[in-house]
């Protein structure tokens, strides 16, 4: 959690929301204290999307555009269909609509380093600070004893009062705010001391980000996902949003001899697939130039992580461990709910993540 929202809750519940909107669809997960573990109570998916299948939140640029009515319906529906009483509640910041940039500053007391991040931070961010609000985390380094690396975010505040305005029509207790990112490397990175690459797929964007020793190095976001590949199939195959959205996921990139579909839908996926390992190719080499440190294993989450061919292709390419996150891992839950947990793992690490701090 960055320093700045993890001031604005102080009181530990015994339950708690984690609450991920993301571009097609509301994910929630409610989660309490178990001993030293934690225990699901409950979970719940309402869908975003419009009539044809394509999420109703749009993107400009990096400001993202929602229907705070809309979402907060579905967030009702989701309580009331799960007979969720919990009240306090984080929301997921996506990171497609957050800057990061990574500083370094000089040996300095605690109380200094917010104006030296604003200070510094004016070169990075292609939005005016009075448009926005910074948060930071101390990556490597000690305040007071050493020079500091830092990962600076930067969230704009129209995001912020779309939040506020959801929790209002929804009677939730706003009690922080927290990138997408942090989430997910709360809720799946399991070992301290490794380097992490983590390749988030979602529907309108991926986030490739670097963790060691769980914390978050580094993070860059871009705008192929999901949904490009489905718009690919449908415009290719000339079929509705729907039709190509199931091809999508039943085929993916296996060949076409083991799929028995006469169309060849992993030849019309590679080149899009190809630009995420560029940009999580690009990323890794950066890291290494930069800290002279290798990636160990690539944690791939989102909902196209699941998508066939996948998982097999990225290990042929980025030549190391490619691992499906299971963020239910090590969390209680119903022995019948087991399989489902797993099958539908990829899709609710930040909602998890959200969760696990609240009873932090």
């Amino acid at each position: 959690m960055l320093e700045k929202f993890s001031k604005l809750f102080r009181v530990k519940p015994k339950k708690f929301l984690g609450i991920d909107i993301g571009a097609s669809s509301v994910r929630m997960v409610e989660l309490s204290r178990k001993g030293k573990g934690f225990k699901l109570e409950n979970y719940g998916e309402m869908s975003l999307a419009q009539p044809d299948g394509k999420p109703f939140k749009e993107f400009k640029g990096n400001t993202i555009r929602l229907s705070s009515k809309e979402v907060a319906e579905n967030i009702s529906a989701i309580i009331k269909e799960a007979r969720i009483e919990t009240k306090d509640a984080c929301f997921s910041i996506p990171d497609f609509g957050t800057f990061f940039t990574n500083i370094e500053i000089p040996v300095m007391d605690e109380e200094e380093i917010a104006q030296a991040v604003k200070y510094q931070s004016r070169t990075y961010i292609p939005l005016s600070l009075d448009d926005v609000t910074l948060d930071w985390s101390v990556v490597e380094g000690t305040p007071s004893k050493t020079s500091l690396k830092i990962l600076v975010v930067a969230i704009p505040n129209d995001i912020i009062a779309h939040y506020k305005k959801v929790t209002v029509l929804t009677s939730l207790n706003l009690r922080f705010l927290e990138p997408e990112v942090f989430a997910l490397a709360r809720s799946l990175v399991k070992e301290d001391k490794k380097v992490s690459g983590l390749i988030d797929i979602g529907a309108t964007s991926t986030t490739c980000s670097i963790l060691e020793d769980k914390k978050v190095k580094i993070s860059h976001s871009f705008n192929v996902a999901g949904n490009e590949l489905t718009n690919v199939i449908a415009r290719s195959l000339n079929i509705g949003y729907n039709e190509a959205e199931d091809l999508k996921k039943k085929q993916g990139l296996l060949p076409k001899d083991e799929t028995g579909n006469p169309e060849d839908i992993r030849k019309l996926l590679i080149p899009l697939v190809g630009s995420i390992l560029d940009e999580t190719k690009k990323a890794f080499r950066d890291f290494y130039t930069r800290e002279g440190k290798e990636v160990q294993e690539v944690l791939l989450s989102g909902g196209l992580a699941l998508m066939p061919g996948l998982k097999e292709f990225f290990s042929v390419e980025l030549k190391k461990p490619i691992i499906l996150s299971d963020p239910f891992f090590g969390i209680e839950a119903p022995a019948m709910l087991s399989n489902t947990l797993k099958e539908i793992g990829p899709y609710y690490g930040v909602a998890i993540g959200l969760a696990l701090k609240g009873l932090e």
